[in-house]
């Protein structure tokens, strides 16, 4: 990150999508809602609530990494047993 674009939320965005393989076709309205939030945050607009909102949706998506050992939900577990989920 020695670029001169490395401290703009536009290329932090892009640089997270390309590192995020489990990103695909079905998160493309949250991803498309980063890149526009990203965009006018870069242009000046830095409201608290658009940096809220760049945040919580970028949080959103990166929640949804894997984990290697990821505990398992009993309750999720129960639900898929049953045929629920």
């Amino acid at each position: 990150m020695t670029d001169s674009t490395a401290d703009r939320f536009a290329s932090a965005v892009e640089r997270f999508e390309s590192s995020a393989p489990w990103l695909g076709d079905p998160h493309a309205p949250a991803l498309v809602t980063l890149h526009v939030l990203a965009e006018t945050l870069d242009a000046g607009d830095l409201t608290p609530a658009l940096v809220a909102q760049f945040g919580l949706t970028f949080r959103s998506l990166a929640k949804l990494a894997p984990t290697a050992n990821a505990a398992e939900d009993p309750l999720e577990k129960a639900l898929r047993d049953a045929g629920a989920t």
